[in-house]
């Protein structure tokens, strides 16, 4: 007898005490957020350790046999009932921090951690006290009863209930407490006669293999009509998939064939069985929550059947498949039946992992095209919109606030497999979703909500500086002093600059006054650093951040300022002449005496030419290439019509040397193809045309037949780009007088024996006579010097990222290490400890992981594997109903 028990009592463990464990960790985590939010224990901490003392104490007692068998079942059901009751009607779940309950319906998690232990208890108290005796006419009235709790219950609410008019108990209306206990009650006696009908079967054995129309009604037309009746009412996710459908008529054909009196047919079912399974089993672990709903839909719509179907075909299953086993094995061997058995099984979940994995290189590869792709490679990919549009369908699914009220419309809980696998657990910003859409589907727009940046303000802005200089270095120290005033009536608002510094002028030590106190800046790696910005601002935080946008032009943006506040910041400067720049319109010069300027070699074959130099240096007409991109997509009709005309008159010689550059998505160079419905990547051919001139021994010259409104430009505005032509060489079809020139105006710089030609500017140039030239082993100890190696190292990699990846996190740390702000590092200032704790766990992530473009993404809570445990509950009550069996057998 003592096993036996100890048997309950292990069920019991698993069924009601680890969910509530877990349970407790899944909303501690829920409230416990990055933002630094705390899990409020006031009352459900308090609820969920009662329920947990007092099962545990019912556990012990029922063990050592010191209370009824009935004691520890009906509490369980009255207990949770209660606690369920109180969790719904109090609105927790609306204090869930918005970033952590995207794609995981906390609301729901609770039934799924409470309804297995109700249906222990339940099952329990069957066994013990109802034990059905099987027989068809009693199996007829449980399932008569379970359909009519429902009705009466219905009558009830609509005659009777009424009479209590507009009482009050409590916080509530008499009337609608009096429902919702009617509700409790009816739910537990549907159970009650269901599962007693259930196991009458069972029992029985009404549903062997002498009832094959049972296998037909559960096995295949009660859920294709549920998932026909679920396209239109999407009430519990979206299955509409035609594999779902073969899943479902394989499994079907595989227990009819299991039916038969040839073992071989039997053998071909077994293995059609396996195969369906991961689809039977899905269906149950996502509708076991719904289940005690399904007596409301047998009122509502009739449709209550459909949603208890997955109970009675998993019980089918089992019991079919178990029975045939024994017959199977006696013609085939154990290790061929289990060998094709397990791989059957396994069939339908590798094939949805491979699914995710196709998924997930595709978007690894998208995200790739519009940040760091290899301007190197010019082969032509013709993209595939349709999955496309399936990804970020997913993605903006993903990103809503799922509820009872507000349900999952994807595949449940696979899709929290789908965001994990496929998205890393990450999320595209919105500036990146916009981004990947306008390049790959045109003019297509998502819904979309989430992070939006605080109104820009109307400042002044007022200096001071100090310089000192660095005899060490040979270079000027700068500590510039900024005041920015609110000019707008309204508060709340953020400063944001954009301004240009030369190639040889660096920033170091940020600072942000917060609340009277000086708050430097954190000198973290960008993406995470503006991760944990946008976190803040969103929230109403205190931060101020400086970083690189592209080549020379720095952003500042601090937040928040007050009506009429006037807040202070500033940044150290590392120069050798005098620098002017502006901010927010207001000129900032620092005048001194420029240091003696000579070329130095940073490192093998890599030379800083200063300015002064390159004005001595000898002046050569370097050759032109042509090149005309010309609008592939389908609206740039007009303008491939106009080229072709422009292209013609053009001579022969000309039309010889041009290269006609052909865009829509990707660039196919030469190769004109069908127009695709897509945007025009400007940005990529560009970049394209720039590597192929990196040695600048010949000068681009570019014409653009594309509208503006479908170019992609990446992080770069369209002005921005043109700058990267400094000869107006970049120039629109319109402006462009059907002349091209035969030469432009360089300086050539040497040395070793090798020529580099370079801009006739008043600008510093960077030199490298090595397209292999990486980071100086060693540093030097001169902070000025080594800026210069890191500032080159960002612009030979600028448009091959193949090599940075090999070299990214050295250059991260020398960053950190020279504590010099690069394109790659962001100086960040935090209100709170907790901010930089959280910034700099994100910052470890990044770092500690292998080079990924993936590092650009924003990051959100993990997806909780409940599928995983709720899949060791379920087998742990298969078990122990197996083990009931043969003990009461």
């Amino acid at each position: 007898m003592l096993p036996l028990k100890l048997h309950k009592t292990l069920g019991y463990v698993i069924s009601l005490l680890l969910p509530q464990l877990f349970l407790g960790w899944l909303l501690y985590n829920a409230f416990n957020s990055p933002e630094g939010n705390t899990f409020n224990f006031s009352g459900l901490a308090t609820c969920w350790g009662i329920l947990i003392v007092l099962f545990s104490g019912l556990i012990i007692l029922e063990v050592t046999q010191k209370i009824k068998n009935w004691i520890l079942p009906c509490a369980i059901i009255l207990c949770y009932a209660v606690f369920l009751f109180w969790l719904y009607e109090s609105n927790l779940f609306r204090g869930i921090p918005r970033i952590k309950s995207s794609s995981v319906n906390y609301e729901i998690i609770p039934l799924y951690l409470t309804i297995p232990a109700i249906f222990h208890a339940i099952l329990d108290l069957i066994y013990k006290y109802f034990r059905p005796d099987g027989t068809l006419s009693s199996n007829l009235k449980n399932l008569g009863s379970a359909i009519l709790v429902p009705f009466v219950m219905y009558i009830f609410v609509i005659a009777i209930i009424p009479i209590f008019g507009n009482r009050t108990i409590g916080y509530h209306g008499l009337e609608i407490f009096v429902t919702k206990i009617t509700v409790c009650i009816a739910i537990t006696a549907f159970l009650f006669f269901f599962l007693r009908f259930v196991l009458g079967n069972m029992v029985g054995k009404n549903l062997k293999a002498k009832h094959p129309f049972m296998v037909l009604l559960f096995g295949l037309i009660f859920p294709y009509v549920g998932l026909a009746l679920n396209v239109n009412f999407e009430l519990f996710g979206n299955f509409n998939y035609t594999l779902i459908y073969i899943a479902f008529a394989i499994n079907v054909i595989g227990l009819t064939l299991l039916l038969m009196d040839s073992v071989l047919a039997k053998f071909i079912g077994f293995l059609c069985a396996s195969f369906g399974i991961p689809i039977v089993l899905y269906f149950f672990v996502i509708f076991l929550p719904f289940v005690p709903l399904s007596f409301v839909a047998l009122i509502v719509f009739g449709a209550g059947i459909l949603m208890l179907t997955p109970i009675v075909l998993l019980l089918l299953q089992y019991q079919i498949m178990s029975k045939q086993l024994p017959l199977i094995l006696k013609e085939y061997s154990k290790n061929k039946v289990i060998i094709l058995s397990i791989a059957c099984l396994l069939l339908l979940p590798v094939s949805y992992v491979g699914f995710c994995a196709n998924h997930r290189d595709y978007l690894n590869e998208l995200i790739a095209e519009t940040h760091e792709f290899d301007a190197s490679d010019t082969t032509y990919t013709d993209y595939d919109v349709k999955k496309i549009e399936y990804i970020f369908r997913e993605m903006h699914k993903g990103n809503r606030r799922l509820s009872i009220e507000n349900p999952e419309q994807r595949l449940p809980i696979l899709s929290l497999f789908y965001d994990w696998y496929v998205f890393d657990n990450l999320q595209v910003s919105h500036q990146k979703t916009k981004e990947i859409q306008r390049l790959f589907l045109g003019q297509q727009t998502f819904p979309w909500s989430g992070y939006r940046p605080p109104e820009r303000l109307n400042a002044t802005v007022k200096y001071t500086y100090e310089t000192e200089y660095v005899a060490k270095g040979d270079f000027y120290k700068t500590q510039l002093h900024l005041a920015i005033t609110n000019m707008n009536s309204k508060g709340m608002r953020e400063f944001r600059s954009e301004f240009a510094l030369p190639k040889d002028v660096f920033i170091s030590d940020y600072y942000l006054d917060i609340e009277g106190r000086r708050t430097f800046g954190i000198l973290a790696e960008k993406k995470a650093a503006n991760w944990i910005y946008e976190q803040i601002t969103n929230q109403r935080r205190d931060p101020g951040i400086l970083q690189y946008l592209y080549d020379d032009v720095i952003s500042l943006k601090i937040f928040p300022f007050k009506k009429d506040e006037t807040r202070t910041s500033g940044f150290t400067l590392y120069h050798r002449t005098p620098v002017n720049f502006s901010i927010n319109h207001t000129p900032i010069a620092i005048d001194v005496e420029p240091l003696a300027q000579n070329v130095t070699e940073l490192s093998p074959n890599t030379f800083y030419v200063p300015s002064n130099i390159k004005e001595t240096l000898p002046k050569i007409e370097a050759p032109v290439t042509y090149y005309f991109l010309v609008d592939n997509t389908t609206i740039g009709e007009p303008f491939r019509a106009q080229f072709e005309e422009d292209f013609s008159q053009l001579s022969f010689d000309v039309k010889q040397q041009a290269t006609i550059l052909y865009v829509d998505a990707d660039v196919n160079w030469g190769t004109k193809t069908n127009p695709k419905e897509s945007g025009f990547n400007y940005r990529k051919a560009i970049a394209q045309i720039q590597y192929a001139h990196r040695d600048q021994r010949r000068v681009p010259y570019v014409v653009v037949y594309a509208p503006l409104a479908n170019r992609f430009t990446g992080k770069y505005s369209s002005w921005e780009t043109e700058k990267a032509f400094p000869y107006h060489n970049l120039i629109e079809h319109s402006h462009w007088k059907k002349k091209l020139p035969s030469t432009i105006e360089l300086v050539e710089f040497s040395r070793n024996g090798q020529s580099s030609f370079l801009q006739n500017n008043d600008q510093p140039s960077l030199v490298s006579f090595d397209d292999t030239a990486t980071l100086n082993p060693n540093f030097s100890g001169n902070p000025y010097l080594n800026a210069l190696q890191l500032r080159l190292f960002h612009d030979l990699n600028d448009l091959n990222p193949t090599r940075k990846k090999d070299h990214w996190l050295r250059a991260l740390r020398e960053s950190f290490s020279q504590n010099i702000l690069t394109h790659s590092t962001t100086y960040i200032s935090l209100e709170t400890k907790v901010q930089e704790e959280r910034l700099l766990r994100k910052q470890e992530e990044i770092m500690n992981a292998d080079y990924s473009e993936k590092a650009g993404l924003e990051t959100r809570r993990m997806s909780e594997p409940y599928f995983w445990v709720l899949l060791f509950f379920f087998l742990m009550y298969v078990l122990r109903q197996q083990f009931l069996k043969q003990k009461l057998s």
